[in-house]
């Protein structure tokens, strides 16, 4: 009786030693991690699971035997729904994954909210500079870069995501409300696009209206405490964005969104407030979808050719460079020019030209034409030598690229300085400019229904026009590709004012 009560305490005792060592193991294994808490691999809740599916009859084999046959209770993925967003991991920080669990429900909220049912992946950078080398551009529509950590990318992998965002597709960078982290990420994205500036997307921009319309967001105050005090601030979106075209093709964010689209509260970390991060991500989502055809158009070049011959008249199409963006859209004038060619006895120079107001051949000009969509910031000086050559019989052919505010605002404060006693006004409907070639009594709009009175705006030396300005795009519609949210004239009707345009100034 004792050798038989005494081998299970001794059995019991054993397995007490193993439980024991075990749990040291676990204590001090967990112990490394909570040592090394800065190396983070992602915040908040991880990623759902994909979801599986059970058909009936998977248990009867799919092949004549000796196939395996599916058992009922095997699991079945559905079809993987469109790769929609990369989140990219393993750039600066080791081991670093951004946020995929944010991502992953940012994406559930879009298929929830917008019935748009998108899939994410988990991409690194170092691929992409592999991928870049080959000769390969990921076509995944959005890069998503959480970057808590200061942006240290090589060369290559700054040729692959500024080839990336120039094929179309559009990068995102998240700072966490880091201040080092936004730095960092301002110093790669100057030498990714040393031309273009980035900066404060302006109230009116699409991105903060694509879908919610969103013209106040709430940020909470960052406490040290364990949850939010519940003190907030409102003020407008502000996003940064690097403009290619009329397109934002790189979007910064120095507030953090990932913790709002996970919904976990970090009191110590700028952010956005859960729910206006949740929609600005998704009027991201929206905005960058619904741009994509056009992002594609930007990225290709357009050729054309006329044929060689002495014309008989001729006009020297000259854009004007300027720091407002000046060139939105670059297959615009040459695509109009051809157009203008072909359907009247106007002979042009094919060869688009563009000169700084500064140029010496500024007053050989005819004829100036001048976009943008943001202020053209004209120095005194430019502003001075505008003014000299259109009192000097020059002629001033404007828009404002896509109908945005902010060129419209600036464009209106240029003319009171070149002429400030005489108002840029409308032209009345009965004008001659609007019977010039083409009888033009309405004009169609960029997707509107109904047709509208065309929108010519001059002002006027005497009975002559030495500004002729629209408010709505005309260059959107030459290019025969708009932007899905440009205020803009139809290309039909775009082509047909223009070539108005012209042939009223050469024929006054």
């Amino acid at each position: 009786m004792h050798n038989r009560s005494s081998a299970p305490v001794r059995r019991a005792s054993g397995s007490w030693t193993v439980t024991a060592r075990l749990s040291l193991v676990l204590v001090a294994l967990l112990s490394v991690f909570c040592v090394a808490e800065d190396k983070i691999t992602m915040w908040g809740t991880p990623p759902r699971e994909k979801p599986h599916m059970t058909k009936a009859g998977e248990g009867f084999p799919p092949l004549p035997l000796p196939a395996v046959p599916q058992r009922r209770s095997e699991k079945k993925r559905p079809p993987a729904p469109p790769m929609l967003i990369g989140n990219v991991s393993n750039f600066s920080f080791e081991g670093w994954q951004g946020s995929p669990g944010a991502v992953d429900t940012l994406l559930n909220n879009a298929r929830g909210r917008l019935n748009l049912w998108y899939g994410w992946e988990q991409v690194d950078i170092r691929t992409l500079a592999r991928e870049f080398t080959s000769g390969v551009t990921r076509r995944t529509p959005i890069l998503y870069l959480c970057a808590y950590y200061p942006l240290n990318l090589s060369n290559d992998q700054r040729s692959a995501l500024r080839e990336y965002v120039a094929a179309g597709g559009t990068l995102l960078i998240n700072a966490c409300g880091q201040d080092a982290a936004y730095a960092a990420a301002e110093s790669e994205l100057e030498q990714m696009f040393p031309k273009v500036p980035l900066r404060t997307l302006p109230p009116d921009h699409p991105v903060y209206h694509s879908y919610f319309d969103l013209t106040s967001v709430s940020y909470p105050t960052p406490s040290a405490g364990a949850l939010d005090a519940g003190a907030s601030t409102k003020g407008p979106p502000r996003l940064k964005a690097i403009s290619l075209g009329t397109r934002a093709a790189v979007i910064v964010s120095l507030e953090d969104l990932a913790c709002g689209w996970n919904q976990w509260n970090n009191p110590s970390v700028r952010r956005v407030a859960a729910e206006d991060s949740t929609k600005l991500g998704l009027n991201i989502i929206t905005y960058a979808t619904a741009e994509n055809r056009l992002a594609k158009f930007l990225a290709k070049t357009i050729d054309v050719t006329g044929p060689s011959v002495r014309p008989r008249q001729q006009l020297t199409f000259t854009q004007v460079v300027h720091d407002g963006n000046w060139d939105p859209n670059p297959s615009a004038v040459p695509l109009f020019i051809k157009d203008l060619a072909s359907n009247t006895s106007i002979a042009v120079q094919f060869e688009r030209t563009s000169m700084p107001l500064k140029d010496p051949k500024l007053f050989e000009q005819p004829m100036l034409f001048m976009s943008g969509t943001w202020d053209p910031n004209l120095k005194d000086d430019e502003v001075a030598l505008l003014r000299r050559y259109l009192t000097n019989g020059g002629v001033l052919l404007a828009e404002s690229a896509s109908g945005r505010i902010e060129f419209d605002i600036a464009f209106r404060e240029l003319c009171t300085k070149l002429f400030p006693t005489t108002a840029l006004a409308p032209l009345p409907q009965d004008h001659p400019l609007y019977s010039a070639f083409y009888k033009i009594d309405t004009v169609q709009m960029n997707h509107e229904n109904e047709p509208v009175k065309p929108q010519i705006e001059a002002v006027m030396a005497g009975d002559k026009p030495v500004i002729l300005y629209s408010r709505f795009g005309l260059s959107d519609g030459w290019a025969h590709q708009h932007s899905a949210y440009a205020k803009a004239y139809a290309s039909a009707d775009a082509l047909k004012l223009g070539t108005n345009l012209v042939v009223y100034l050469m024929n006054p």
